[in-house]
C-alpha cells in the first residue's frame, strides 16, 4: 500500500508541476500527461491490437472448418473441444495469450495511478477551455467523450457488421453516465486517453486491411 501511496504521489507531484509550467493550469496538464503516458504505451498497446487482430482474421478463414467441426461433434462436447484446439494449434491460434494478461497488469496501474492523481488534483476551481470548474462535471466533455468511445468502438477492425451499433452504443452510453456525474478534470484524462485509443483503432483498420 505504501509503495502505490508514493506512485501516485509521484503522479501528482508530476501534475502539479505540469499545471505550474502551464501557467497555473490544471485542465492542459492533465490533458497532457494523460496523451503523453498512452503515447508512451501505444507501441506496446498496438502490438497487443494486431495479434489480436490477427487472431480475428484466423479465425474468420478457419470458420468453415470450424462449423464443420459442430455439427460433426454436436453430441459429443469433448470431442468437439478437441478437435477445435487441435485445429486452433495446427495454425498457431491462441485465444489465451498470457501476453494480453501481461499487457493489462502493466497498462491498469498506470491509468489508475493517473486517475487517482488526477483527482487529488482537483482541489480548487480552475478553469480549461469553456469549462469553468474542473471540479464539477461538464455535460458537453462528457457527450464529447461518449461521442469518441463509440467512434472507436465503430471503426475497431474485430467489430461485425451486424454487432457494430451495439458494440458503440454500448460503451458510448456507459462513459456518458460514468462521465455525466464526475468532475470534468477526470473528463479531460478520459478524453485524452481515448483520442489516443481511437488513433490506434484507425492504425490497426489499416493493419488489418493489408492483411486481407
Amino acid at each position: 500500500m505504501g509503495l502505490w501511496t508514493h506512485f501516485v504521489d509521484f503522479l501528482y507531484v508530476m501534475l502539479s508541476s505540469l499545471s505550474v509550467a502551464f501557467g497555473g493550469n490544471m485542465g492542459l496538464a492533465i490533458a497532457a500527461a494523460s496523451f503523453t503516458f498512452r503515447i508512451a504505451l501505444l507501441p506496446f498497446t498496438l502490438r497487443l491490437a494486431y495479434r489480436s487482430a490477427a487472431t480475428q482474421a484466423a479465425l474468420k478463414k478457419l470458420a468453415p472448418q470450424l462449423s464443420r467441426i459442430r455439427k460433426m461433434y454436436k453430441d459429443d462436447p469433448q470431442r468437439m473441444w478437441e478437435e477445435t484446439a487441435k485445429l486452433h494449434k495446427q495454425h498457431g491460434i491462441k485465444l489465451i495469450d498470457g501476453r494480453g494478461f501481461l499487457g493489462i497488469l502493466i497498462q491498469a496501474p498506470l491509468f489508475v495511478g493517473l486517475f487517482s492523481a488526477v483527482r487529488r488534483g482537483l482541489t480548487h476551481a480552475s478553469k480549461f477551455l469553456w469549462i469553468k470548474d474542473l471540479n464539477k462535471p461538464d455535460g458537453l466533455l462528457a457527450l464529447l467523450c461518449a461521442s469518441l468511445i463509440g467512434l472507436s468502438a465503430t471503426v475497431a477492425p474485430s467489430t461485425t457488421e451486424q454487432h457494430k451499433a451495439a458494440m458503440a452504443i454500448l460503451p458510448a452510453l456507459l462513459t456518458l453516465i460514468f462521465l455525466w456525474r464526475i468532475a470534468a478534470g477526470v473528463g479531460i484524462y478520459s478524453f485524452a486517453s481515448t483520442l489516443v485509443g481511437l488513433a490506434q483503432s484507425f492504425m490497426v483498420r489499416q493493419h488489418v486491411a493489408r492483411l486481407e
